[in-house]
């Protein structure tokens, strides 16, 4: 009996171990090695974040150049539109005022233009007249009627300035080939007066600060005085061979 129950008991000893095997609850947790584990904060060295923030710093600078340059043309090319509208539009002004110049002002302008230098004319003509009858009754009369026809020349003054022409104010007394109009030369031995306006016949006119009409003018030319023996001395060699 004794040898069947010393069977017994080892048989439940031996399940019991058989139990504790297969537990897993009871595996040791301090038996994992503490190398095996895995640092997610690992640290990065030094000399490759100072390459990583000079990568970066070239990226954007190379971005802005890329921005900057496309922003220039940009700008430059609104400036071309600009000078190009401002271009055409100067072309489709003057082809205006050439157009109106032309075909409606000028006519009418020449015309009343011509109306103004009678006027002139006959301004000069009644202050002669003044001038030679000083004495004389008719002198009243005539100075009326040079005022009077001094206020049309005015009145027709504001009528061609209402169309941009405007008469000359300070012509210069030197010889303008833009501004005068040569109608007679003077020969002078005086240096100082060669190319001075002697005489004004016709005022000049401005259309839109373009000259209109030029001015009717007599100048002075200097003429040296040995230029002038050789002619007197050509002008007797010309006659005595003519004599013989």
């Amino acid at each position: 009996m004794n040898n069947d129950l010393d069977a017994k008991l080892k048989a439940i000893l031996d399940s019991e171990s058989n139990l504790d095997a297969d537990n897993p609850d009871d595996v040791d947790v301090q038996s994992i090695d503490s190398d095996d584990t895995v640092d997610t904060d690992e640290e990065i060295p030094m000399d490759n974040l100072e390459v990583h923030q000079t990568n970066t710093l070239t990226e954007i600078t190379q971005s802005l150049a890329v921005l900057l340059e496309l922003f220039e043309k940009h700008i430059s090319g609104n400036q071309n539109q600009v000078q190009m509208f401002d271009k055409m539009y100067t072309e489709m002004k003057d082809y205006k005022e050439s157009f109106l110049l032309e075909v409606l002002h000028k006519p009418v302008i020449h015309n009343l233009i011509q109306l103004y230098d009678s006027f002139v004319s006959l301004e000069s003509q009644l202050t002669n007249l003044i001038d030679e009858n000083s004495d004389n009754t008719l002198s009243n009369e005539l100075g009326q009627y040079s005022r009077n026809l001094q206020n049309f020349r005015f009145e027709l003054e504001e009528v061609l300035y209402r169309i941009d022409v405007t008469p000359y104010k300070d012509s210069p007394d030197t010889l303008d080939r833009q501004l005068h109009k040569t109608r007679k030369v003077i020969s002078t031995d005086d240096p100082n007066l060669d190319q001075k306006v002697a005489e004004v016949h016709k005022i000049g006119f401005y259309w839109r600060e373009k000259v209109f009409r030029p001015e009717d003018v007599t100048i002075y030319r200097y003429v040296s005085s040995t230029a002038d023996s050789e002619n007197d001395n050509s002008g007797h060699s010309t006659d005595e061979q003519k004599g013989k």
